[in-house]
């Protein structure tokens, strides 16, 4: 859920996971695997995605978005 709210976003606010992963100082690639659900983030890294993308913490990880 989180990488498909992460996914959502970036698409709402018309961002790419190349720009997403240098905001957070990560590789394209990590972020490719959180959204695909490879891969989970640390917390430290979830408050900087939300952070990044404006939103709060709760946007991110809710279950039942839309």
């Amino acid at each position: 859920m989180i990488g498909k709210n992460i996914s959502e976003l970036l698409h709402n606010q018309r961002k790419t996971q190349t720009w997403l992963a240098k905001q957070c100082g990560v590789t394209k690639g990590h972020i490719n695997q959180i959204i695909t659900g490879k891969a989970y983030p640390s917390l430290q890294l979830l408050v900087r995605i939300a952070e990044v993308l404006s939103v709060s913490l709760d946007v991110i990880v809710e279950v039942n978005s839309k």
